[in-house]
């Protein structure tokens, strides 16, 4: 689960890129606006407005995806950014409902779904923490044995909280939500994360906005998960780290 186009792939690209599963990547907050918005982020992404962002992304998506071979599924809600109201608890009460849609359509099957952590508000973006307080919602009422769940390292988000020095994720997460959540790293070999770095660069908007603030997110990306691994699992090449139910 993507709470915007790219962020599948930048927290789980490499995963992705293993093909061993059927893949179904649902991005959350890709409504249009029925009125044309500008915003900053928009901007410095290289659109005049909000039709042309949601179009370009749209399409940006598809190609980043089309590697991997997934099904895209997009859900209608508005970006944060383009919000006028508080509407994050009908938002939160209505993706609860969506996962829980696709696990009764998946109950006769082994089912993996991956959704985003959290990392305090004053890192979280607000979309992906509805996209985080939701998937936890289903979580603590989920009765299917089936259906396997997984709180990914959110990135950029992640090395915010790593440059911050804020300690383990996985005893922040098990502190908030009162949960106990196994870390699980994900091996990435060579191949797997130059696909990853690749796909992300197919977010073109995405890579522009991020270098207007001097960061290239790819090289970011590849130097984050190539060092992720060096204490928790030196013997990897690179590695996506992911906080299983056990």
């Amino acid at each position: 689960m993507s709470p915007h186009f790219d962020d599948g792939v930048l927290s789980l690209g490499g995963l992705m890129a293993k093909r061993e599963h059927k893949l179904e990547v649902a991005t959350f907050f890709t409504k249009r606006p029925t009125e044309i918005i500008h915003t900053n982020w928009d901007k410095i992404s290289g659109f005049s407005d909000s039709d042309e962002a949601v179009l370009a992304r749209t399409k940006e998506n598809k190609k980043a995806l089309i590697p991997f071979g997934a099904i895209i599924k997009n859900y209608d809600y508005p970006d944060f950014q383009y919000r006028k109201t508080n509407e994050n608890q009908i938002i939160r009460e209505n993706i609860i409902k969506n996962i829980q849609s696709i696990i009764e359509n998946n109950k006769n099957r082994e089912l993996y779904i991956y959704g985003p952590a959290t990392f305090g508000e004053k890192i979280t973006h607000p979309d992906h923490q509805i996209m985080h307080d939701a998937l936890m919602g289903v979580i603590k009422e989920n009765t299917q044995t089936n259906t396997h769940f997984f709180i990914y390292e959110d990135f950029p988000y992640v090395r915010q909280f790593a440059l911050a020095q804020m300690g383990s994720l996985n005893t922040y997460l098990k502190e908030k939500e009162n949960i106990e959540f196994k870390e699980l790293p994900i091996e990435l070999n060579k191949t797997e994360l130059s696909e990853k770095v690749s796909s992300i660069h197919k977010y073109i908007s995405q890579v522009k906005a991020f270098l207007s603030f001097g960061d290239n997110i790819g090289n970011l990306a590849q130097k984050f998960y190539q060092e992720r691994c060096k204490n928790i699992h030196p013997m990897f090449y690179a590695c996506e780290v992911v906080n299983m139910i056990p």
